[in-house]
């Protein structure tokens, strides 16, 4: 009996792999979440490793990962765009030299700690969300990796240069030359093949990123199938509630008179504001909207709501457009803004322009978006249309796509 117990326990240690979650920037919740429905996914009979950029939400990986710890960060470095007079971010590889991929020493060094983790840390599968460094690591140590996180950030490999997102922005600060340069030459220093271009720092074993073509900045671009951002289970389509859901993740309510509104609004409000300022939570209660100390289920979300109020983050936008409920976005960034646009274009939201709008104009434009029902029709109408690429099996995809990595 006791032989027995051995063989089964070394069966099940030969069956285990060490997978890496890496995060090396960004600041929204759906970084986590959408590592957590990856290892969910694949299963727990793995060692999941989570090395995170920000711990602020690292609870919510508790369930799933053995390992928690700080990843060395992604921060921006301004130098250059400022010299040129702050033009906006014109592609995402003009982000990526913000971020150090114009710093060759920079570069190297965080190089050097995602090498130096995976090799401690003897992984097998790196599932990397926005850790574009931690891909490059993978690669020179010969680890299969998983691109994810959302169309913006996930790009497909192979292209010669990444194209204007938004084409009001369009000048540029970085030599994409130049950065792919100094990719190579770290990947020479560990002795590995130089990339083509400077998009093949996505070239991975697996990229999936969680969106939808309407939404997907490379359209027409991949080689390989999207990942839809929804899981079949979740509510298609809101049952006409009376709230507005606001949900604002990191420091949206910042601005002071998006807080005026919200308090000033005389509408019912439901509200899930995890990186808000206590003073401007506790003025929003005080004004009899609903705080939520924790995140809200999706189908009561759906039951409740009439309207969302977000700030254009990818995640919360699929949301809406599946659950069939109007959104007023609030961008923060570009990528915000990029996807709030899309969305615009769809007829499923609106935007308000970042710091730029008094109490008044927001208020004005909540009740009407609220009082709506023409846009409300649309929005279930989207929620049809979209269906297909909206929905799906999440894990089983995860499964069928991953899996094979790890045999």
């Amino acid at each position: 009996m006791r032989k027995s117990k051995r063989k089964r326990k070394k069966k099940r240690s030969e069956l285990t792999k060490r997978i890496l979650l890496a995060w090396e920037c960004g600041a929204g919740r759906g970084h986590i979440l959408t590592l957590k429905v990856m290892a969910e996914a694949l299963g727990p009979s793995h060692h999941y490793d989570a090395a995170l950029c920000r711990m602020n939400h690292a609870a919510e990986l508790a369930s799933v990962s053995n390992d928690i710890y700080p990843s060395a960060g992604l921060y921006v470095h301004y130098g250059r765009r400022k010299a040129k007079g702050w033009p906006r971010t014109a592609t995402w590889s003009e982000f990526l030299g913000d971020l150090g991929f114009a710093r060759p020493k920079r570069l190297k060094l965080q190089f050097d700690w995602w090498v130096e983790v995976m090799r401690i840390r003897r992984i097998d599968l790196v599932i990397s969300d926005f850790a574009p460094i931690s891909l490059l690591a993978a690669r020179a140590l010969g680890i299969p990796s998983v691109c994810v996180g959302t169309g913006y950030s996930a790009p497909p490999p192979g292209m010669a240069r990444f194209p204007v997102l938004l084409p009001r922005y369009d000048e540029l600060v970085h030599d994409e030359a130049e950065l792919l340069e100094n990719v190579n030459a770290v990947l020479a220093g560990a002795g590995a093949e130089p990339l083509a271009h400077f998009s093949d720092i996505y070239a991975t074993s697996v990229s999936m990123p969680r969106t939808i073509r309407q939404l997907d900045p490379y359209d027409g671009l991949r080689a390989q199938p999207l990942l839809p951002p929804l899981n079949e289970a979740l509510p298609r389509k809101a049952s006409g509630g009376d709230e507005v859901f606001v949900y604002f993740s990191t420091a949206e309510l910042a601005y002071t008179p998006l807080v005026e509104a919200l308090s000033g609004l005389g509408l019912p409000i439901r509200a899930y504001l995890p990186g808000a300022d206590p003073a401007a939570t506790a003025r929003l209660a005080a004004s009899g909207a609903i705080i939520e100390s924790t995140p809200v289920p999706v189908e009561q979300i759906a039951a409740r709501s009439r309207i969302t109020l977000n700030a254009g983050q990818h995640g919360s936008l699929c949301m809406g457009l599946g659950m069939g409920l109007p959104q007023l976005a609030f961008p923060q960034h570009l990528e915000h803004e990029y996807h709030a646009q899309r969305a615009a274009e769809l007829g499923a939201a609106e935007l308000v322009p970042h710091k730029r709008w008094s109490a008044e104009q927001i208020i004005d434009t909540v009740r009407a978006l609220y009082h709506d029902t023409a846009r409300q029709s649309r929005a279930r109408e989207l929620a049809d249309a979209l269906y297909p690429d909206l929905f799906g099996d999440i894990k089983g995809l995860v499964r069928e796509r991953v899996e094979p990595l790890l045999a």
